[in-house]
């Protein structure tokens, strides 16, 4: 596995003059915008990287050299699960460096609130990759890069629908909120990892029968 994230890393070093502006416009864009924006918007980015990656194979086409490698499919299957999720990871953590660090230039440090929106958005995140992962295997980096945002565009839709349909039977949305709250960050963060955990071993298993099943 290693072998094979040296290879996307090394890729993805080529854009390492588009990653600098982007880390530029972010700590600039942040010093007059939200606490949540740096965290929101190097972690979106970094999402995207790991499509980057799955386009690198597709245009190189170096599948059908990589599967005469002693490379099992379901490895580099997993290879990719471990680069998204280090990508993701990696963004949100240089976001929330950048509004810690402004933070503390502005004497605002960022409230409890805050700082639970932005463990809450890496997790989902992580759970838009472990749905758009599969497509990615399945149909290749362009049509991977619509089903992400297909993906979040519907995510949006049900939770907009949910909230309207909430509020036309009554149901008091604020209090829900109010009462999970109540329930502590530790909770809601715990609640929400497992969730993700195992969303990612369902993608995973079904990102590694298309795998095995697809002919390069």
């Amino acid at each position: 596995m290693r072998g094979l994230l040296e290879k996307d890393f090394r890729l993805l070093k080529g854009q390492k003059n588009f990653f600098l502006i982007i880390l530029v416009i972010t700590v600039l864009l942040s010093m007059n915008s939200s606490d949540n924006f740096a965290v929101t918007y190097l972690t979106f980015i970094a999402g995207f990287l790991t499509i980057s990656s799955f386009g690198y194979d597709d245009n190189g086409n170096c599948m059908p050299f990589l599967m005469t490698l002693p490379v099992s499919r379901k490895l580099y299957v997993k290879s990719k699960y471990v680069l998204g999720f280090l990508l993701t990871f990696t963004g949100w953590l240089l976001g929330m460096t950048i509004s810690v660090v402004i933070a503390m230039v502005n004497k605002n440090m960022p409230g409890p609130e805050d700082l639970l929106f932005q463990v809450v958005w890496v997790l989902l995140w992580m759970m838009v990759l472990a749905l758009t992962l599969p497509p990615l295997f399945k149909y290749g980096a362009e049509k991977g890069r619509m089903a992400m945002l297909a993906i979040m565009l519907i995510l949006m839709a049900v939770i907009f629908a949910a909230s309207k349909l909430g509020e036309e039977m009554g149901f008091d949305i604020d209090a829900s909120i109010d009462a999970l709250s109540g329930l502590g960050t530790v909770a809601i963060v715990v609640g929400m990892a497992v969730i993700v955990l195992v969303m990612v071993l369902i993608s995973y298993s079904i990102s590694a029968k298309i795998v095995q099943r697809k002919e390069y």
